[in-house]
């Protein structure tokens, strides 16, 4: 081989970068074995790279790592739905995992109203309902009070302002304050977890 001619074709830096398909990589793999310059070449490369990206790096606000250790830490809560610590709701949350949850309070009997309601928690700034509902739920305007909903069963039709959007199971919504909402059942019965959050 000729290592002078294989380093100026640009293979360590695409194998560095992580650019070759999984037979390019296994070429390179078996030469560098094979080839004890190559691997002191590699060596320099990577050196330089992690040079590069440090000169280049742009350090995240301080206020970023606290966020993303909170949505680690909610994450964690989701996959073991401690009736006494639940997650927050979010774009990405498992509505599976939020049924499962459900079912092992037990049989959900409807009040007079088509309703049950319960409260899974509530502190000084958080609110969570489990929803059951066969009625629909009049318009209503929050000021200070941030909501949102994750549909756990069943389908609806929920207006913010003059935006109508059908949902099911799965689906999320935060609604923005200061705007009236309402939702109307296409189903017979919609199951939801409700949250209220004050800030």
């Amino acid at each position: 081989m000729d290592i002078k001619a294989y380093i100026e074709s640009g293979i360590l830096e695409l194998y560095a970068l992580g650019d070759l398909s999984q037979s390019e990589r296994a070429v390179v793999v078996s030469n560098l074995q094979r080839y004890p310059a190559l691997q002191k070449e590699l060596h320099q490369i990577e050196v330089a790279l992690e040079n590069y990206a440090n000169l280049r790096r742009v350090m995240p606000r301080a206020h970023v790592k606290q966020r993303l250790m909170e949505s680690i830490q909610n994450l964690q809560k989701e996959e073991v739905m401690d009736p006494t610590d639940l997650p927050l709701l979010h774009k990405g949350a498992d509505h599976e995992k939020w049924l499962r949850f459900i079912e092992s309070l037990g049989p959900l009997t409807l009040g007079d109203d088509g309703r049950h309601i319960r409260v899974l928690q509530h502190h000084e700034r958080l609110t969570q309902l489990l929803i059951v509902s066969t009625t629909a739920f009049e318009e209503e305007v929050h000021e200070n009070v941030h909501e949102s909903f994750l549909i756990l069963s069943g389908a609806c039709r929920c207006t913010v302002g003059n935006q109508v959007t059908l949902m099911s199971a799965g689906d999320y919504m935060q609604i923005p304050l200061f705007q009236p909402h309402d939702v109307q059942l296409i189903s017979p019965t919609v199951t939801a977890i409700l949250q209220h959050q004050t800030f």
